[in-house]
């Protein structure tokens, strides 16, 4: 049934539909909500208020030559994943709208136990679902769309991704999970007519995906008298066509006697907490609601002028698919009425769904030529990759490995049955090309890898009509050097021009947002270049003209990857991760900042193990800004020394800097953009490598240095700066001046042709009468 929710019967519990709180939010942001409402119900309203529908024959057939008339609704599903269980396969899909269309044609086999209380009061909806065959842009397609996406964990408003019109497609979403509304899981909801004329963009079905599968417990509603098909989809989609929960949209269950404006549903308190209770002695629904229900009955006037009453039962429609139970069976004549009323209504679009035009533009009609009832398509090829023996989902996107340590790489192609699929891998893969032709589901192959750099893969799909698909992709996954680095005077600054290895330092943004690690040449520590991870979102929403905060990125995260360090010199007492960070947040507020850098190592044993995170007061050092955040001087960067752990110190161990993006207790993140430079190991931690500047002081970095070095001095009595470089000898190779601005800082270069021999420098600092001198090492 609709408002179940968990993975399993055991552990679900009653709850509702979020259908009303997602209405509730809507009218926070749009009060003419309540007016357009007011206006659409007594619209609704007049149009059958004349129907007694005790009179109202209800046809049982469901063919068209007995006069019957259908409306036929294109439909189209969004699957938003991450591959795992939610990735629902092409059939689970067809087979589910089997079961929808089975309701809603009334042949659902359960109604044969509907009470007798109810049996004449049951309604057929002649509404048929229909998988689109013909995209927005024209293209074929079988009406699934498939995102991978971080927003399927926890998901609302924004993991509707991929939307269709929604005046000439119902879009449906399925997704991992609903986040908890008042303390409960919601297991889908939907939007009215008046709902989607005053939030277009989110209009459509928002569902768990355990209440979509087949072979799920979502279409699995457990009673006392045995196994029923549950409902879901048919239950929202009522609200889609204007249905209310029996106790209407303004009410919750069990806090007053409501009524959904439809006369053959008596008003009710709502769902009984356990489910459906049925005394079959009295055919009532035994401690059920009788609050409303008790001596109810409508007066009808006809268009003659004459009064009729109709009493209709006094007990609840428990059995109704848009009540909570797990005894979905019916819906009424009365909500047919209103459902057939919205369908021929212009709000919303909904009349256009099922106009001619329509259907022939989305193809729900037209009959396939080469086998029914789709389009013949080509396969889509797709796969996954992850780290043999993996299940935790944090782990399951590894593009990145090291030569030994398999990778799983999983089938995730759809849009056609396959008879063959051809993998090829370059980089000294273990199997560097299979052909699968027998598949069971989701076929895997575990490869190594022995060369570094990226891996180029191709994938040729061939299904079982239109022929085959190929895909190349040349940067499938990143293979570590195999020969470890050695640390002594190693500084990454992520200069191209200086660091040769930059390429070897690899970002991954996983789910192809807007959240994403990338080199920057506008801002650095020492020079203009340096790790950026973009964390400052400047989309704009035409609804509301720019996005409140950044979106809502719970579960995103992107990874920066380290080269290989032989680390077997050092020491724990005496090894160090530094580096350089800037960074600034959005927000005022403490407690809606979470932004982490986790920092991990993985040794040739192959498994990633934790060394720290580091949250918003060592990230966050410029506080709040409103605009997009770069560094403009020296004094915006802050040391990080991180110790590493004497497990991490082998001859092969490589780093992960892994950005986690906030989301605030106002459900959207508060982050600005966050800078890493001068990664590099030492013996001593970066606060003590280059101390802090106070109001005179020099240093030198980096030290040591393979190219351009640089002078930072600041004095606060002096207005200009000297540097005087010598070798060991005493041998002047360059000098130069320039004036303290700003902070009373200078940044003076001393260029890599001055310092070409590897060797020892001294460099003298002179700024009014204070005289420092440092040595420079260079390699």
């Amino acid at each position: 049934m609709a408002c179940f929710a968990g993975k399993s019967i055991a552990q679900t519990q009653q709850t509702p539909c979020s259908t009303d709180q997602v209405r509730q939010m809507v009218l926070q942001n749009h009060p003419e909500l309540a007016e357009i409402e007011a206006n659409y119900k007594a619209q609704i309203r007049e149009g059958i208020k004349h129907i007694d529908f005790s009179k109202v024959t209800q046809r049982t057939t469901t063919t068209d030559s007995n006069g019957v008339f259908w409306y036929d609704i294109p439909i189209v599903v969004h699957v938003v994943h991450d591959y795992g269980g939610e990735y629902l396969s092409d059939n689970a899909i067809y087979n589910d709208l089997v079961n929808w269309n089975i309701v809603y044609a009334g042949e659902n086999y359960d109604t044969a136990n509907i009470i007798p209380t109810f049996r004449p009061w049951r309604g057929i909806p002649h509404i048929r679902l229909h998988l689109a065959t013909i995209d927005p842009n024209g293209n074929p397609t079988h009406g699934i769309t498939r995102h991978r996406s971080y927003l399927t964990y926890t998901a609302g408003e924004p993991a509707k991704l991929d939307d269709w019109p929604p005046t000439s497609y119902v879009n449906i979403w399925s997704v991992y999970e609903i986040p908890a509304s008042g303390g409960f899981q919601a297991a889908a909801y939907a939007y009215q007519p008046p709902t989607a004329a005053v939030e277009p963009l989110g209009d459509g079905i928002l569902c768990d995906y355990s209440y979509m599968a087949n072979n799920n417990y979502g279409d699995i509603a457990l009673e006392t008298n045995g196994n029923e098909i549950g409902k879901t989809i048919n239950h929202e989609m009522g609200h889609v066509f204007n249905l209310m929960h029996p106790w209407g949209n303004t009410n919750f269950p069990q806090v007053g006697v409501g009524d959904d404006e439809v006369d053959d549903t008596p008003p009710t308190q709502g769902h009984n907490p356990v489910g459906c209770i049925f005394d079959v002695d009295t055919n009532r629904n035994g401690v059920y609601d009788t609050l409303g229900a008790t001596n109810y009955y409508v007066i009808y006037t006809n268009v003659e002028g004459n009064d009729s009453l109709v009493n209709y039962p006094d007990t609840t429609n428990a059995q109704n698919i848009m009540d909570y139970t797990y005894c979905a069976r019916m819906f009424t004549k009365g909500q047919v009425a209103r459902m057939q009323a919205t369908l021929n209504d212009p709000l919303a679009g909904r009349n256009h769904l099922w106009n001619d035009s329509n259907l022939i533009n989305t193809g729900v009609l037209t009959p396939s030529l080469t086998f029914a009832p789709f389009p013949d398509l080509k396969p889509i090829p797709a796969f996954s990759a992850i780290a043999s023996g993996t299940s935790n989902y944090m782990q399951k996107m590894n593009y990145f490995t090291i030569p030994g340590r398999p990778i799983e790489f999983v089938n995730e192609s759809w849009n056609d049955t396959l008879t063959s699929l051809l993998w090829t891998f370059s980089n000294g893969a273990s199997t560097d090309s299979y052909t699968f032709t027998t598949f069971t589901p989701n076929p895997t192959i575990i490869n190594n890898f022995t060369e570094g750099g990226w891996v180029t893969m191709k994938m040729t799909a061939a299904g079982n009509h239109t022929g085959d698909t190929t895909v190349v992709l040349p940067n499938a996954v990143f293979v570590a050097n195999p020969t470890a680095t050695n640390p002594a005077g190693y500084v990454q600054t992520f200069n191209p021009a200086t660091s040769t290895d930059a390429a070897s330092w690899p970002s991954f943004n996983y789910y192809n947002n807007e959240f994403y690690w990338k080199v920057s040449d506008s801002a650095g520590y020492g020079d203009n270049y340096s790790m950026e991870y973009v964390g400052f979102d400047s989309r704009i929403i035409p609804s509301i003209g720019a996005y409140p905060y950044t979106g809502t990125p719970t579960g995103d995260f992107d990874d920066v990857f380290s080269v290989p360090f032989n680390l077997s010199g050092y020491t724990a007492s005496n090894c160090f991760l530094n580096f350089n960070t800037s960074g600034a947040t959005r927000s005022t507020s403490a407690n809606s900042i979470t932004d982490t850098l986790e920092i991990d190592y993985m040794t040739s044993a192959g498994n990633w193990v934790e060394i720290t995170k580091l949250g918003q007061g060592e990230l966050f050092n410029m506080g709040s800004l409103t605009t997009s955040y770069t560094p403009s001087s020296m004094s915006d960067w802050v040391p990080n020394g991180i110790s590493i752990p004497s497990a991490a110190i082998t001859p092969y161990t490589v780093f992960r800097f892994r950005y986690l993006p906030n989301v605030g207790v106002d459900g959207y993140s508060s982050s600005n953009n966050f800078y890493m430079d001068n990664v590099h190991i030492s013996e001593w931690p970066a606060a003590v490598e280059n101390v802090k500047m106070t109001t005179a002081d020099v240093m030198l970095m980096p030290n040591p240095t393979s190219g351009d070095a640089y002078v930072v001095i600041k004095d606060a009595n002096s207005t200009s700066a000297q540097v005087l470089v010598t070798d060991v000898t005493g041998k002047e190779v360059y000098s130069t001046s320039k004036p303290l601005t700003g902070n009373n800082m200078a940044r003076i270069q001393i260029p890599h042709d001055a310092i070409a021999v590897p060797g020892v420098y001294m460099v003298q600092a002179t700024t009014g009468s204070q005289v420092t001198t440092k040595k420079l090492v260079v390699y």
